[in-house]
């Protein structure tokens, strides 16, 4: 016992050490442990209690710690049992005992052990008094008593002299001589006489003021029985009517009551004057809330303290956790005080018997015409309402004019009524969703006679829930899997991806929780396409389920049944298998009538209806699809029954009750009116042929022609040749820059795949016959399949300079000139002789005349490119009466002599022309 007893106060005391200066005893043992055995020498253990707690143990305490850790008795210490032991965690293996029994809280040496010198029971009470006082002035003025003597305390050991517990002590101001010298005698370090522990001071004023805080807490809840602020409920009923109308505006208003009090509340102490409180409760919900004087008065009372100030901080929580708890994910238990039903409600206002009569007569008249007129009002109402959120309010003005917009004139007085009845008390303006409702009976809205209504006989008791069975469910396993299949193949989903995350093992099984979420994303739920149901989920579950984990499934097993609407798998292993067309695995929408079981009148009546309106359409061709998808919002080809009715009544397609009522028994379901399958019923529309082969084989009928002959192709070399430097010399092309692209290596040689494309690049329009001259000329001697373009480079630009004429300075360059296009056309013998005749004629009378010709020409040469058309050039002539003098074959003689291609047209050069008849006629060089 004795040795069991010195274990005791070894341990308690390393610690309470260990916990003072914050360390962890086993870190400092590791270093001496490098192979993580868990034992180290006993010189070691010593050594490093001494080194890092300060401790120096005795012979009797080193033997006895020896004999409890020594457990090989090889001179070893276990010293993970012991810091197992100084840490006294709980033990997560222990599932006997509470884990909070089984931590031991070390108590720290300048911490919650206090009674160093303990006093009498007398001085003792007084010092917890002086000690409250101290914390609450503390508190007050925001003064922190370590931080006062730290400045003293150099050495950090939480001590400071007497002296200086005097000079540097902050208060409070009402601490007298005998009180100073009851803390000294209290604080006073029994090891170090003349040094008091102002540590030992500090942590008890913290300790109190966390004491103080958590009896008032134990009050407020003892008080108020819950943890948060309830509605408050009075003995006087006016009180609390006025508490709940006040409740309700802050709630459907949004408003924050306490930005309307703080302001006046400086050192948020939560309190402020009677005045201030009654000017921010006006401010903030006065008008929302109807209050009149006698009312917030009533308030003011209520929460008064006896000096008259208001606590206005109580009021705030009550009305912002009106209906809400604060913190409400960290009590999943707590009851959430519920607003009376029909209390958010706005309610109409009352008027007289003989008003009430009149409004119900007005009401009635409106509701007339807009079922007769089948008007959808709420829209209209809608887009006047455009505030920061809907108000579901609208001016007095803005409802005459859209009740005057949508022709329901109203009577003045009759007009003063219906603003009257539908006024919202808080605002002044119009409630018209309430209007709305009383005057359409298809519009779906809220109000609390409505709604008092419908809870009447009802009751808070939850009906008794039961199991669910497959019995509950109106779809057989093959309906539903044909429906899930439908929507795989719609949206063309990869269903595994669904399911595989929650088989990270791949085992083909998962929770039936994680498979409801699985078809939850796949679709399945209320936000998808299809609501699966419990009853339905229960169906699938049952028959995918795991035999030997019933409360599993088989995932893949599902995943295989549904993709097979895409494909059958191996097929690769029997090729001879016909695989279904896809087409097999669509369903109707849900709800769709089976058409094939409906009566022979019924049939005979659609078939009549359809074919009167398919007439209609078609003599006033209208277009109906438009009309219909701007109901349709989300593109999903349905729309309700009522807007279907509208649609037919804006395209003028009329009909009859019992008609409409076989329409949409044969184009509705539960989505709504097919009006997809109607048009096409309506308006039938061919489908598109299909092109793709027939326009595959006109391409290789066209690919397969052969190519039409080259038009005036060059024949000979030369003519080549002096063709391209012409067109070089005009344009002042570089032609080695378009070829060296091609030559990586700089061999000066190219394929002719590539001198091709190179021509081609530098436009000089070169036919077939005519590449295939140059590639002759210039084929490479090495390889067939390449040209020498460096020597087709250097002839082309000889027409600029001689290459290497620094070997020749005194060799003459003549510059190349290139002919003009119209002297290379060449006439035969007989035909000179004609155009000569024909010219002489022309410059005769020209001269006799002294004819200009050039103005004429130059009308019609807009670009001054120096030609004109065939057309114009005789055109020309005949204006200067110079055409009686040319007969037609002479007319074609003059075009092919001066004939130059101009974008692969042939012009007449009009320059050329009028020189030669001014050379002719003797004019002196531009004269006239």
């Amino acid at each position: 016992m004795a040795a069991a007893a010195v274990l005791d106060n070894i341990h308690n005391s390393i610690r309470t050490l260990a916990q003072t200066k914050r360390i962890r005893v086993t870190e400092f043992f590791q270093d001496f442990d490098k192979l993580r055995s868990g034992f180290i020498t006993v010189p070691q253990f010593f050594r490093c209690l001494w080194q890092t707690l300060g401790i120096k143990l005795s012979p009797d305490e080193e033997n006895a710690l020896i004999a409890k850790y020594d457990l090989k008795r090889s001179g070893q210490v276990n010293y993970k049992r012991f810091c197992n032991e100084i840490d006294q965690n709980f033990n997560p293996f222990d599932l006997v005992r509470d884990p909070t029994s089984q931590t031991i809280t070390a108590p720290e040496f300048l911490g919650t052990v206090r009674s160093v010198r303990p006093l009498s029971p007398t001085s003792e009470a007084r010092l917890i008094q002086l000690l409250q006082r101290m914390q609450q002035f503390y508190q007050y003025h925001g003064i922190n008593l370590r931080t006062c003597y730290e400045d003293f305390d150099r050495h950090h050991m939480s001590v400071v002299t007497e002296s200086q517990f005097y000079r540097s002590f902050p208060g409070p101001p009402d601490v007298n001589e005998a009180d100073m010298h009851l803390l000294v005698m209290k604080y006073r370090d029994p090891d170090r006489p003349g040094l008091l522990n102002y540590l030992n001071l500090h942590h008890d004023i913290v300790a109190i003021g966390q004491q103080t805080a958590q009896d008032k807490e134990l009050v407020f809840i003892g008080e108020r029985n819950v943890d948060h602020i309830p509605p408050a409920c009075t003995e006087d009923p006016a009180l609390n009517q006025i508490f709940d109308k006040i409740r309700v505006a802050v709630f459907k208003n949004g408003v924050r009551t306490t930005e309307f009090f703080k302001d006046h509340d400086k050192l948020r102490s939560g309190i402020i004057t009677e005045n201030q409180f009654v000017c921010g409760l006006a401010l903030a919900v006065g008008k929302e809330a109807q209050l009149s004087r006698a009312e917030i008065q009533k308030v003011v009372e209520y929460y008064r303290q006896p000096d008259g100030r208001v606590k206005y901080k109580e009021f705030c929580d009550m009305m912002e956790n009106a209906f809400n708890i604060p913190d409400l994910e960290k009590k999943p238990l707590q009851d959430v005080v519920r607003p009376v039903k029909g209390a958010l409600h706005r309610s109409l206002r009352g008027l007289s018997d003989s008003e009430e009569a009149r409004i119900q007569e007005v009401l009635h008249e409106i509701s007339d015409q807009v079922r007769r007129r089948r008007l959808m009002m709420y829209p209209y109402f809608k887009d006047y309402d455009r505030s920061t959120a809907y108000t579901r309010v609208v001016t007095k003005m803005q409802f005459a004019r859209i009740l005057h917009f949508l022709s329901l004139n109203v009577a003045p007085e009759d007009l003063k009524l219906v603003c009257a009845k539908f006024e919202d008390p808080a605002s002044g303006d119009v409630n018209y969703p309430a209007f709305v409702q009383a005057v359409d009976q298809e519009f779906v809205g809220h109000t609390m006679d409505d709604a008092d209504l419908r809870d009447k006989g009802r009751t808070n008791v939850n009906a008794p829930e039961r199991p669910v069975s497959i019995s509950d469910s109106n779809v057989s396993y093959e309906d539903l899997m044909a429906r899930i299949r439908n929507i795989v193949l719609t949206k063309r989903l990869r269903v595994a991806e669904f399911f595989e995350d929650y088989d990270p093992l791949r085992s083909g099984s998962i929770s039936c929780g994680q498979f409801q979420r699985g078809l939850g994303l796949l679709g399945l739920s209320k936000l998808g396409d299809h609501n699966l149901t419990d009853a339905q989920m229960k169906i699938l579950c049952d028959v995918y389920q795991n035999k030997q984990k019933p409360d599993q499934v088989h995932w893949k097993q599902f995943v295989y049944d549904v993709e097979t609407v895409f494909t059958q798998p191996n097929l690769e292993k029997v090729p001879t298998h016909e695989v279904p067309p896809s087409e097999i695995f669509r369903v109707p929408k849900p709800g769709t009538a089976m058409w094939e079981n409906a009566s022979e009148d019924h049939k005979q009546l659609h078939e009549a209806t359809m074919e009167r309106l398919h007439q209609r359409a078609s003599q006033r061709r209208v277009l109906a699809k438009p009309v219909f998808q701007d109901f349709d919002r989300h593109n999903n080809g349905h729309v309700t029954k009522a807007q279907f009715r509208q649609c037919l009544t804006m395209l003028e397609l009329h009909a009859t009750e019992a008609e409409m009522i076989a329409l949409e028994a044969k184009f509705c379901n539960d989505v709504g009116f097919n009006y997809i399958a109607f048009l096409q019923e309506l308006q039938p529309q061919e489908p598109p042929k299909f092109m793709y082969e027939k326009r595959l084989e006109n391409l290789r009928a066209t690919n397969s022609r052969k190519r039409l002959p080259d038009m005036n192709p060059e024949t000979d070399l030369e003519g080549l040749l002096l063709k391209i430097q012409t067109k070089v010399s005009r344009e002042r092309i570089r032609v080695l820059e378009f070829m060296r692209d091609y030559d990586k290596l700089r061999s000066g040689r190219m394929l002719k795949t590539s001198f091709r494309r190179a021509l081609d690049l530098c436009r000089f329009e070169l036919k077939e016959s005519e590449v295939c001259l140059l590639e002759d000329r210039y084929q490479s001697a090495k390889d067939n399949d390449y040209v020498d373009y460096l020597k087709f480079c250097d002839e082309i630009e000889s027409i600029f300079t001689t290459k290497e004429l620094e070997k020749a300075p005194l060799q003459d360059v003549v510059q190349f000139k290139p002919p003009e296009e119209w002297t290379l056309n060449k006439l035969d013998e007989e035909s000179r002789q004609k155009f000569t005749d024909c010219m002489k004629r022309i410059a005769e009378k020209v001269r006799k005349h002294q004819m200009q010709l050039f103005p004429l020409f130059e009308d019609y040469d807009r670009v001054h490119n120096g030609t004109v058309s065939r057309s114009q050039f005789r055109r020309v002539l005949t204006e200067l009466e110079l055409s009686s003098l040319v007969s037609q074959q002479e007319f074609e003689l003059l075009w092919k002599q001066f004939d130059v291609k101009i974008g692969g047209k042939d012009d007449v050069n009009y320059i050329a022309f009028c020189e030669m008849i001014y050379d002719l006629a003797k004019f002196e060089w531009r004269k006239p």
